[in-house]
């Protein structure tokens, strides 16, 4: 009788528990003898009920660690030089199927042996999860501390809170709409995936505690969830692409894909190995010579499939607009295949298991913390520019050191060092209480301003989101009642707003202007109000990121840029407007604007005026003005601009001929000359700067604008 211990088969190195393999367990034993098998606490079985999985199943998997490096070495090396890796983003989904398998395997084997309980389940996840994610936020707060401004500190308050909660995901998906600030500079935004699979843990375990002692179908069950959230996940990245990427929900079928795996590993159906063997023997019958094993052959072709998939995921996903959708299908569908492959198939045994990427997949927690708060603290400081590369290859050399120390003298010696574990558990919880109650006294006190010189807390303070002088002044020039964006949603949607006020775009005079785009041209309106004659309608509908652009009908319901563009062709139709002024962030598709003004002239508009872009500092002006020209501030200041963003309007600008059916406005003249672009207007620096973020006009900005250029080009024309 042959007897085949089970305890540790499944895991990695980072999901021992003990300080010896299954030192504190009693091992699964499957004890075959003459084509029966048991498995001890559990019902009887056929050997063939674990199918070839039995084989290769059994020890520690050297290969799931090499696998775990190619995931964490794509998310940094995309995080790093996204110009070299354009998809390495999809590390993440490859982390979450290792995740569902481990996790799974583990519970379901202590299940079979009668071991499981929620709390030594949890236990094992604090020892493993809490150590180097405390020593990372701990740090994050220090170095943010001497580092960042208030705003920026209470923002990092806010996530070092929410990811020592462990919803980080669901305070990103909470803020990030419209007036979010660049992801670039959120320093633990990677924390997003930690939450997703936290919240995994949460709910998982006991759910297979419960189809166990229910005696519940389990790949029934597990496929059922798998199902839903896919189509969940694919649905939401077309309507709600927030929601697809931050929520648990739709990320919840790449952790079952790899939880199915554990589960049809471990039992499973004779169907099932049937299939497996009859497929082999095809594919040795194809593609291999006639005695060549299939069981062998079969696993080669998975693993050479499965890291074809997963590679090509790597680089070939690059709209990133419709991930994770289905495109997600692809890295999850590859790593399934690699691990069903098993240890001896060809690339899992010779290239996911040599060393090299072996210690890559032990460090690869540690590794993820590190690296990414190390990149957004020097983006921070260089601002306008991207940092150095060989500073970006310098910081992520230290990311790797500071992985292995922390691996080396952190996690390991919290984990396997000490004996009395239910005190090593009240220290890490206890800690990672308190340095998210430090997150929250952080944000409540407004990112500590005191830290700072008194001019420059006034100065900050004035700036701030918070202050209630730049809430009013969005009052002024915001012009949300003509906005199709949902601005009053307490959950990021791009769904549009069922209506917006009549008087944007009902005219009260002959004479009229309509304003279109973004949030670039709202702020145009509170200028135009101000100088225009009362006798000419000013007129506005606009949505926030939104530049006219062609319309699809389908998404009318669904998309606010959709909507917002077919309301105001609908509403130009109906009652045209004298003339046209259209402005956006992003500049436009010349085509479409030439076919569109062509359109709005038949209509009966009279003139149509595209503005180019306007100076777009980086990072916000006030910003600038504080870390570099604080003492003196000049007029104008060379350089600071968003280069990449520009980028657009230089090539509209660089497409025009002399015969376009609109007039091309160029609103960078009045801003800039060879010295630089406008910081302020008037003697106060602080009052009169023209920005108080990177593009938006302040309303006395809004005002000059409208005398110094837009007025009279509009009276002109009418």
């Amino acid at each position: 009788m042959l007897k085949l211990r089970c305890y540790d088969w499944l895991r990695s190195p980072g999901d021992y528990d003990g300080t010896a393999a299954g030192a504190q367990h009693q091992p699964l034993v499957l004890a075959i003898d003459g084509g029966r098998s048991t498995m001890h606490g559990t019902e009887k079985r056929s050997v063939s009920d674990f199918g070839f999985a039995a084989d290769h199943a059994i020890g520690y998997r050297a290969d799931i660690d090499g696998l775990r490096a190619v995931a964490v070495l794509s998310v940094v090396t995309f995080h790093a030089f996204p110009n070299v890796l354009r998809s390495g983003f999809v590390g993440v989904d490859i982390f979450f199927v290792i995740s569902g398998y481990l996790i799974t395997s583990i519970i379901l084997t202590d299940l079979a042996a009668e071991r499981f309980t929620l709390a030594n389940f949890y236990a094992r996840r604090i020892r493993r999860i809490f150590p180097a994610l405390i020593v990372v936020l701990s740090f994050c707060l220090i170095a943010g501390a001497f580092l960042l401004l208030p705003d920026d500190f209470s923002r990092l308050g806010k996530h070092t809170a929410a990811g020592a909660g462990f919803i980080a995901n669901l305070a990103l998906w909470q803020e990030a709409n419209y007036f979010d600030v660049a992801s670039d500079s959120k320093v633990l935004l990677h924390l997003w995936s930690l939450g997703v699979e936290e919240q995994f843990y949460l709910v998982w375990p006991a759910l297979m505690l419960l189809a166990w002692h229910g005696r519940l179908n389990r790949f029934l069950l597990i496929g059922a969830i798998l199902a839903s959230s896919l189509a969940y996940c694919v649905k939401a990245t077309s309507t709600d692409p927030v929601a697809a990427f931050y929520s648990p929900v739709s990320r919840l079928w790449e952790l079952a894909a790899g939880a199915s795996l554990a589960n049809l590993t471990l039992f499973a159906p004779r169907a099932a190995v049937w299939i497996e063997r009859a497929t082999a023997k095809v594919l040795v019958t194809i593609f291999f010579e006639r005695e060549a094993d299939p069981d062998r052959a079969y696993r080669h072709v998975l693993s050479t499939l499965g890291m074809t998939l997963v590679l090509a995921s790597t680089v070939v996903i690059t709209r990133r607009h419709e991930f994770p959708g289905w495109w997600a299908l692809m890295p999850v569908t590859g790593t399934y295949l690699l691990i069903l492959a098993g240890p001896a198939a060809w690339l899992n045994r010779w290239v996911l298991s040599n060393q090299f990427l072996v210690w890559f997949g032990l460090i690869s927690y540690p590794l993820y913390l590190w690296h990414w708060p190390l990149l957004t603290f020097a983006r921070i400081h260089y601002g306008s520019v991207p940092p150095p590369p060989q500073l970006v290859a310098t910081l992520v050399a230290a990311s790797i050191a500071l992985a292995w120390l922390t691996y080396q003298y952190v996690e390991k010696p919290v984990r396997f060092g000490f004996k009395a574990r239910r005190t090593i558990i009240a220290i890490l919880v206890t800690a990672m209480i308190a340095i998210g109650a430090f997150g929250v006294a952080d944000v409540a006190s407004n990112g500590f301003p005191g830290r700072m010189s008194e001019e420059v807390t006034a100065w900050t303070s004035y700036f701030s989101s918070s202050s209630p002088v730049i809430q009013a002044e969005h009052k002024f020039v915001g012009q949300d009642q003509c906005n199709f964006y949902n601005v009053d949603s307490k959950i990021p949607t791009i769904a549009p707003r069922k209506a917006i006020d009549p008087s944007c775009y009902t005219k009260h005079s002959e004479k009229s202007v309509l304003i279109l785009g973004d949030s670039n041209a709202a702020d145009l309106y509170y200028g135009l109000k101000q100088v225009l004659p009362n006798d000419i309608s000013v007129l506005m509908i606009y949505s926030s990121g939104c530049a006219p652009a062609p319309i699809h009908e389908t998404a009318l319901l669904t998309n606010h840029c959709e909507f917002a563009n077919h309301f105001a062709l609908e509403r130009i139709k109906a009652d045209p407007p004298g003339i046209i002024l259209m402005s956006s962030n992003n500049s436009y598709d010349i085509d479409y604007i030439r076919q569109f003004t062509s359109l709005v002239k038949s209509y009966g508009v009279k003139h149509v005026l595209v503005l180019g872009q306007r100076p777009h500092w980086k990072p916000f002006l006030w910003q600038i003005v504080l870390t570099e020209y604080w003492r003196s501030t000049p007029r104008y200041i060379p350089g600071h601009q968003d280069e990449d963003l520009l980028s657009f309007g230089r090539k509209f600008q660089a497409q025009l001929r002399p015969d376009e059916p609109f007039e091309y406005v160029d609103e960078m003249a009045p801003f800039c000359k060879a010295e630089g672009c406008l910081v302020y207007l008037g003697e106060n620096k602080r009052d009169g700067l023209v920005t108080a973020d990177t593009v938006h006009l302040r309303p006395a900005t809004s005002v000059w604008l409208a005398r110094q250029q837009l007025a009279p080009l509009i009276l002109k024309n009418l």
